[in-house]
C-alpha cells in the first residue's frame, strides 16, 4: 500500500537567477513537495517513529534552500528532488517550485520535476581515519571495504591535526556506498572485521593512536540510537574532518535528526587547517577503478 503525501505552497527565500542584481538579493520561492511512500507500519502502530516525518522533512528542505544558491529553477526543482529521496522509504517525489514575480504581467513562473527512486539500497558514508601507519592502513581499509561493499565515490584524503596533539597527524576520508544490510551488521560484521584485520585494539581511552577507525557516519535518512548503534554521527557538526569531505561527496545533503543541510554545517569550518593529500588520494581512487575494470558486473 502506498501513501500520498502533500506540502504546498511552502514560501521561502533564497539567491536564484542569472542576473547580477539576482545574485546579491534573496527573492521568494514558492514550493509544493508531494511524495509517495510506504507508510502501512505508522499507519498501523499510529507511532510517529514508523512513519515519515513531514515537519522533519520540511525543516531539511528549509535548511538546504536557504544555504544554497541557484541560477534555474529547474536546478532547485531537481536538487530538492535529491533531498527528499535521501529517505529511502520514499519511492516517488513530484517538487513544484514557483518564482512569484518572474515575468512581468505574469503571475508566478514554476518548474515542476518528478523522480523516483530506482532501488531500495541506503546511501551510507563511511568515515576512515589512520594515524599508525596511516598511508598503508588506509589503502588497505579502501581495499578491504571495496571487496565487501563497494565504494561509490571516495573524498580527498586529508591530513588532520590529531586530539590530544602529542601523537602522530591522522589521514582522514570519508567513503559513499549503497547497500541493503542493516546498520549493526554494517557496523559488526563488516567495519569491525576490517578494524581487527588491520590491527585495531579497543581500548577505553578513546584518543590512542591508532591503526584504523572506520565509523558509520550517515546510514540514508535515518535516525538511530541504539546500543552499539548511533546514526547519524553526533561529531559531523564538530568535527571538520566529517563535515567537509561529505560536502565534497554530497553537496546536496541534509543531517537527519538535526535537520541541517551540509552546506550550513561546512560554513563553520571555512578556514580550517587540514592539508589535501591530493596524489594519495588519486591513487586511492585509481584503486576501487581499477577493481570495476577487473569485474565487468559491478
Amino acid at each position: 500500500m502506498t501513501y500520498k503525501v502533500s506540502i504546498e505552497d511552502l514560501r521561502l527565500y533564497t539567491i536564484i537567477g542569472v542576473n547580477p542584481q539576482e545574485k546579491e538579493t534573496r527573492q521568494e520561492v514558492s514550493i509544493d513537495v508531494y511524495y509517495w511512500a510506504d507508510l502501512r507500519k505508522g499507519a498501523k502502530s499510529d507511532q510517529l517513529p514508523e512513519t515519515v516525518d513531514y515537519k522533519v522533512l520540511k525543516k531539511e528542505i528549509i535548511s538546504y534552500v536557504e544555504n544554497s544558491s541557484f541560477n534555474l529553477l529547474e536546478s532547485l526543482a531537481y536538487r530538492l528532488s535529491k533531498v527528499v529521496l535521501q529517505d529511502n522509504r520514499i519511492k516517488k517525489v513530484v517538487i513544484k517550485v514557483g518564482k512569484p514575480g518572474a515575468l512581468s504581467r505574469a503571475k508566478n513562473v514554476s518548474v515542476e520535476v518528478r523522480a523516483k527512486r530506482r532501488d531500495n539500497l541506503a546511501k551510507v558514508y563511511i568515515s576512515i581515519g589512520s594515524n599508525i601507519n596511516p598511508e598503508d592502513n588506509v589503502r588497505r581499509a579502501i581495499e578491504l571495504l571495496d571487496k565487501m561493499i563497494k565504494i561509490k565515490k571516495i573524498s580527498t584524503v586529508y591530513l588532520t591535526k590529531p586530539i590530544p596533539p602529542d601523537q602522530p597527524d591522522y589521514f582522514n576520508c570519508v567513503v559513499e556506498s549503497r547497500i541493503n544490510i542493516s546498520p549493526k551488521d554494517l557496523k559488526y560484521n563488516i567495519l569491525r572485521r576490517i578494524e581487527s584485520e588491520l590491527g585495531r585494539e579497543r581500548t577505553k581511552n578513546k584518543f590512542l593512536p591508532r591503526t584504523i577507525d572506520l565509523d558509520l557516519v550517515l546510514y540514508g535518512n535515518q535516525v538511530i540510537n541504539e546500543e552499539g548503534v548511533t546514526v547519524p554521527d553526533p561529531e559531523i557538526e564538530k568535527r571538520e574532518f566529517l563535515a567537509i569531505p561529505l560536502m565534497e561527496l554530497n553537496e546536496d545533503l541534509v543531517i537527519p535528526g538535526i535537520n541541517k543541510s551540509i552546506k550550513e554545517i561546512v560554513k563553520k569550518f571555512e578556514g580550517v587547517d587540514m592539508k589535501p593529500l591530493t596524489d594519495f588520494t588519486s591513487e586511492l581512487r585509481s584503486l576501487i577503478s581499477g577493481s570495476r575494470k577487473k569485474d565487468p558486473e559491478q
